[in-house]
């Protein structure tokens, strides 16, 4: 009983953990910065300002002996055997193929989906300021940034999770200078990770390998010897 009680208590300790987010804060105005927080930790990962190791010279090559044709001794080629993927094709055929890989990619597909719904953008902040030289081309410009931008931050939106977002665009008549800055913090659960990964397994395991090794058995000798003779005949 006490043994089943520790067992318990050491998963429900790891389940907490696993359930405590990762935060990732990038920040980019002048240069890049990131760094990574975990309960009261933080690292900060850029910039680095680690001194750069001086590049150690390459020694010279030591002249590698050649052996005489006599001591190489050339070994036998194997025949090639045929794969799992072929045997599969032989005995399920197009359909069979196509229906694995669309399978597969379902599984794939549905992993990826729950791992971006995993994330939460808490702050998502860009601000950009237009610029071209000449007036009449920084509208133009100034144009084209408003129709590709703002189309993309309401497809993140739509399709990630948000909590505060906000996307400014200014153009710049005066100096005609082009800059932007960029905020973002993002979270992530890695019970929710590990999740999505467990589900998209047992999908491949069930849907894709058991059928691609039992569909993939090569025949018997003595069935081919029938095929083969059918095909003579």
């Amino acid at each position: 009983m006490t043994a089943l009680l520790i067992i318990l208590g050491i998963i429900a300790f790891f389940i907490v953990l696993l359930s405590v987010k990762f935060v990732v804060t990038v920040h980019y105005e002048d240069e890049v910065e990131l760094s990574l927080g975990w309960l009261f930790l933080k690292f900060n990962i850029l910039p680095s300002h680690e001194k750069k190791k001086k590049p150690k010279k390459d020694k010279k090559p030591k002249e590698e002996k050649t052996k005489d044709q006599s001591e190489i001794i050339k070994e036998p080629k194997k025949k090639k055997q045929d794969n799992m993927f072929v045997r599969f094709y032989r005995n399920r055929g197009v359909e069979g193929v196509v229906q694995l890989l669309k399978d597969a990619a379902k599984a794939v597909g549905g992993m990826f989906k729950r791992i971006g719904r995993a994330f939460l953008f808490e702050e998502l902040y860009i601000s950009m300021t237009v610029g071209k030289g000449d007036s009449a081309q920084t509208a133009i410009k100034y144009g084209e940034t408003c129709s590709a931008a703002f189309p993309a931050m309401g497809l993140i939106v739509s399709t990630m999770r948000v909590k505060k977002y906000s996307l400014e665009i200014n153009p710049d008549f005066i100096y005609g200078k082009s800059n932007a800055k960029l905020h973002t913090k993002i979270s992530v659960r890695p019970i929710k990770l590990i999740n999505a990964v467990v589900v998209v397994a047992f999908e491949l395991l069930f849907k894709v390998v058991i059928k691609l090794l039992k569909h993939s058995k090569a025949p018997k000798p003595e069935v081919e010897k029938q095929v083969i003779n059918n095909t003579n005949s």
